[in-house]
C-alpha cells in the first residue's frame, strides 16, 4: 500500500519476499549486502520487494557478534547497510497478529505430526515472523530452516530455500 495525500493505493504486480533471520545473516556474511547479487539471481527491483520482521534484528546482530566475531558496531552497521542496500521494509508486530500466529502454530503442529519429525518444530520468534508474513501477504519466504520452510508450505506461502552453495560458503567463512 502506498499512502498519499489523497488516500491509499494498492500496488499491483509486486512480489513480496520475506527474509527470516538466517537469510539476513547469510546476505550479510556471504554477499556483503550487495544488491547486484540478488539481481543476478532473478530478484529484480521492482517488481520484487523485500521484508524482514523486527524480531529478526536482535537475533541477526547477536549471531553476527557471537558466531561470526563481528564487533558490535560492525554488526549494527552491516545490518543497517543490508536494510538500506536492499530497501528492506520492516514488519512490526501488532496486537492483531495473535490470530495469524495461532494459524502458524496449528500449521507447524500439522507439519510435525504429518512428517513425524520433532526437528520441524519452530521457535517462538519464527512463529512471530510467519504471523507477520501472513498479515503482510508475503508471496515468497526465504530461509534455510526446514521446519520454517515446511510450515510456510503448509500455510500456502511459496518457499525459496537458501541454496546449498551459499550455505557452504557461510560454513567456510565460519
Amino acid at each position: 500500500e502506498v499512502y498519499t495525500l489523497s488516500g491509499i493505493a494498492k500496488l499491483k504486480g509486486f512480489i513480496k519476499n520475506g527474509f527470516d533471520s538466517s537469510t539476513l545473516i547469510n546476505l550479510i556474511v556471504v554477499f556483503d549486502s550487495e544488491k547486484n547479487e540478488l539481481s543476478q539471481r532473478g530478484f529484480t527491483f521492482p517488481p520484487h520487494t523485500f521484508f524482514y520482521h523486527k524480531v529478526s534484528r536482535s537475533e541477526v546482530i547477536g549471531v553476527l557478534i557471537n558466531k561470526h566475531h563481528f564487533i558490535p558496531d560492525e554488526a549494527y552497521q552491516s545490518f543497517n547497510k543490508l536494510v538500506s542496500q536492499l530497501g528492506l521494509q520492516i514488519i512490526e508486530r501488532r496486537d492483531s497478529d495473535e490470530i495469524f500466529e495461532r494459524l502458524v502454530v496449528e500449521a507447524n503442529n500439522k507439519v510435525v505430526q504429518k512428517l513425524n519429525n520433532p526437528r520441524f518444530k519452530i521457535g517462538e520468534k519464527d512463529i512471530i515472523i510467519l504471523g507477520g508474513f501472513i498479515r503482510e501477504k508475503i508471496n515468497f519466504a526465504h530461509s534455510d530452516d526446514e521446519g520454517f520452510l515446511k510450515t510456510c508450505e503448509e500455510l500456502g506461502i511459496n518457499t525459496v530455500p537458501t541454496p546449498t552453495l551459499h550455505s557452504q560458503k557461510e560454513k567456510d567463512i565460519k
